[in-house]
Parts: C-alpha cells; structure tokens; sequence
C-alpha cells in the first residue's frame, strides 16, 4: 500500500473439534466434453494423499454453466480458516463498496480560543483496523495545524463505532499477536511491541507502540520477568490495565515480538496523548466516553480506499482486519453485529440471499474459530457467483503452481488466484483457474480435527508435526492443480 504497510503476517491457529462423518452421496460431475469428465472423476480420488483422503474435500466449479464438473467429499464441513477472508472481502466490498474510507476523528464540543479547546475533546475511532502510529501522529500534528493546542476540559477516547471483542477466539492462547482485541478505535493491529535487552541486573524490558518514523513507549500496559519455566507468558487484566510476565529462561540475550493489546482504547488514547505532546497539543489522562452529535471535528485521517484494505488483507491474512470490515458491512446493512458470531452470521444470511449458498456456518469473519465450518462445494459454489467473481476481481493474489520438480509453471493463458488458509493440521485452499478464456471456482478442504483436539495449550502457537502435516496438504493441493489444468480444456 502507498500509505501504510502491515506490520506483520501470521496464519492463524485453530483449536479443533469433532468434524461430521464423510457424506454418503457426492455431486454428479458434469462438463461439455463427457469423456473428459469421466476422466477426470475416474483419476482425481486417486490423485489424493492416503493418509489425508479421508478427511479432505474438494469441489471444482465451470462458472459459466454453474455445474460441479469434479469433486470429493464436496459436503464435508471443515473449518474455512483464513479462506473466511474470501467471503468477508466480497460481502464488504459490495456493501461498503470499493472506495469506502475509515475515518479516525478529533472532535471538539467547545470553540477554539488562542488554542484552547474551550469544552472536551474526543477522539473517536471509526473502526479502522489498520491505523498505526505515525498515522495517529499525522492526526496529531493535523489538529495542531488546525490551531489547536491545549483543552480546557477533558480528553475522551470513542471506540464505540464497532462493539469491542476482547479477542477473537478465547480458546488461543492470550499472547498471541494473531488473536489481539477488537474494537472501534484501533493502533497498530492491536499488537504492542515487547523488546528485551540483557542487563547487569537481568533484563531491562520495554513496550512501545512502533511504527517507522514514531516509537513512543507504552506504561500504560507493564511487563515483568520472573523466575519459572512455563508459561513463557502469563497475562492478567488489573484494574483496566494490562498486565503481563514473561519466564526469564526464555529470554536469552535479547529480542523482541508483538504482544496482543486487551484494552485497545487506552492504548491508543495513551500514544495519542504522547504523540499530541511532541507536536504541540497538550491533553489530560483520557477517559471513556461517546462523542456527543454537536460536537465539532478539529482533524481527521482517513484509511486507504476498501479495494486497497482487502488486496492487503487477502495478502497478509491479517485477522483484525477481517472482523473490523465485517462488522462493519453488518453495521451499515443494518443487520445484527452485536459480537462476532452474530456478525457472522448475518453474513451466512446475505451469502444465501445474494451468492445462492446456505448452511455455511461461520463463527467470525477471519477464520479464526475451531467452530466454523463449511464445505468445499459451499466454498466453490460462493466463488461462482458473478458478484463474487466481480468483488475479488484484481484482488486475490496469484497462486504458483509448481510441477513435480517444484518448478513454478508459466502456462501460456493459464492463471490461478487463490485464498489460503495454513492453520494447525488444517488447510484451506480456495480461488479460481482461468484456462482456454473460461473461469472456474475451486475449493480444497483438509483437517486433522482428532489431532487437533490433542494439542495441549502450550503447544498451540507451534505443535509438534503440524509443519510436516501442512506440507502433505499443500503437496495434495499441487497435485490437484496440476491435474484439473492438464485435464481442463
């Protein structure tokens, strides 16, 4: 993006549950050429990994005709995972629309008197979730430009504009950046930077909320190091404030990561005070409160258009960002966004009503939930639909396809883009082939849900064998591929 960059990317991980049992009946297959298919339904079973054929589904849609011209276990619902995004993005985009703007404000509720704001000031958050912090210090230094340099009343953060999430999934473990809080005001993905440096008397540890040209230090969330062995983090809420410990044998001479934020607001009310004072504008503590509607905007930034939010969020797969433009779009449909889950399913109805699928059955809008589930024909057949195609038009990302020496293919008029989803024994690939100028949607489907269920909470950011697992999944997707584009007129 021309104006902001994701800080990080990481593939969510999802707990497990029990899935449904195979399906007893498949989709007939149906395409143009019947000797073609037959060929194609004959070898494509076999194509599949042993020790993952029975827990994998797949489906391969003509987009034209709207016919299933292949599949495997098409109706076993697995968890989407990060192939969720794919639904979000077309639901937001085609209800807030391409060029939609998050707007973060400061508002006043009193003149402007030789700098002084003669009431309170707000700041208020419109649910962009990818404001960071030299953007929050462009706000800054935009009020100061617009005469503003102190307040007589008191300073408020509004994160109302979306109901707040205190995580998205409560079964992850609490430190992981992937699954931070949600809300109507956020910074930095609502990830705090932790860094750790070896000292005399230990370790010297510090927060700051970092981005490239700004890096103020963070107090009003602490950290300490203790003598232990596990957890490697522990967390604990206190008194509104976030309070983390870190097992000192884990550190070694020194590093730094992302740690979640549980109370975004304050975070950002907090780096907002900090970064107003080094421009010129002196605020009190903040408190909570909601904008009143007279109130009078001093300075405001603006977020990329939506197209630009979900080519990056289809990239990086960033998880906040996903919720917040779900919410959003549920918010302005005026259906339930309430939490969540409620927001997802208001999202489940639209699909039905609009892209000619139901019964997919969706927790949130990242993926990140042991408890969502659809199946690949549900998948593909979302993808088929021309208002799905027109909203991820220019924006999924192109999907290498290797051949069996793990050489990149370049096939003269072939092109594949596609939405991943690598979680723990889980994977979720989804998109489209373009071959001889006809379109088709795909979905493939894999999940390990018994060893899911078996990875114990110290273990779930990196358990063992999930690594090699991925790579049969992603090696069966390959074979898939290549077969459906050697066979595909």
């Amino acid at each position: 993006m021309d104006r902001r960059h994701f800080l990080t990317s990481v593939a969510a991980i999802l707990p497990a549950t029990a899935f449904a049992a195979p399906p007893t009946t498949a989709f007939r297959p149906i395409l143009r050429d019947v000797a073609n298919i037959r060929r194609m339904a004959a070898s494509s079973a076999r194509l599949l990994d042993p020790a993952l054929a029975n827990i994998t589904g797949f489906a391969l849609f003509d987009t034209e005709i709207g016919k299933v011209l292949d599949s495997y276990q098409p109706d076993l619902q697995l968890p989407p995972a990060s192939v969720t995004k794919a639904l979000t993005a077309v639901y937001a985009r085609s209800i807030l629309g391409p060029e939609y703007r998050f707007v973060t404000k400061l508002v006043a509720t009193g003149p402007v008197v030789n700098g002084i704001v003669q009431g309170d000031v707000y700041l208020v958050g419109g649910g962009d979730p990818a404001l960071d912090t030299d953007e929050l210090a462009e706000l800054a230094a935009a009020a100061v430009t617009a005469g503003v340099k102190g307040v007589r009343g008191r300073f408020f953060v509004d994160g109302s504009a979306l109901p707040n999430s205190n995580e998205i999934d409560r079964t992850q473990p609490l430190y992981l950046g992937y699954n931070p809080s949600v809300s109507g005001l956020n910074l930095n993905f609502n990830r705090v930077y932790f860094e750790w440096k070896q000292a005399a008397a230990g370790y010297d540890l510090t927060l700051d909320a970092r981005g490239v040209h700004n890096r103020p230090l963070v107090r009003w969330i602490d950290i300490k190091s203790e003598d232990r062995g596990a957890p490697v983090f522990a967390y604990a809420n206190q008194d509104g404030h976030d309070h983390w410990s870190v097992a000192r044998s884990a550190l070694g001479k020194g590093g730094g990561r992302w740690l979640p934020v549980r109370q975004p607001a304050d975070y950002v009310g907090e780096v907002f005070r900090t970064l107003a004072a080094k421009s010129g504008l002196s605020l009190p503590v903040h408190k909570h409160g909601s904008v009143p509607t007279q109130g009078i905007e001093v300075a405001r930034f603006e977020s990329n258009e939506m197209d630009e939010v979900l080519r990056w969020m289809l990239k990086y797969s960033n998880n906040l960002t996903a919720e917040c433009i779900g919410l959003m779009a549920s918010k302005t449909l005026g259906r339930s966004a309430q939490n969540l889950q409620s927001s997802a399913a208001s999202m489940g109805l639209w699909a039905k009503a609009n892209l000619g699928v139901g019964g997919a059955n969706l927790r949130n809008h990242s993926g990140l939930s042991d408890k969502s589930r659809i199946s690949a024909a549900q998948m593909a057949g979302i993808l088929r639909h021309s208002k799905s195609r027109q909203a991820l038009d220019g924006l999924l990302k192109p999907f290498n396809v290797f051949d069996r020496n793990g050489k990149a293919l370049a096939l003269e008029g072939v092109k594949v883009s596609a939405k991943t989803g690598t979680l723990n024994f889980a994977r979720g690939l989804a998109g489209y082939l373009e071959k001889g100028g006809r379109k088709y949607s795909f979905a493939i489907f894999a999940a390990d849900m018994p060893r899911r269920e078996n990875i114990p909470m110290a273990e779930r950011e990196r358990p063992r064998g999930a690594k090699s697992w991925s790579g049969q999944a992603k090696h069966q997707e390959q074979v898939l591929l290549r077969h459906w584009l050697d066979i595909l007129p």
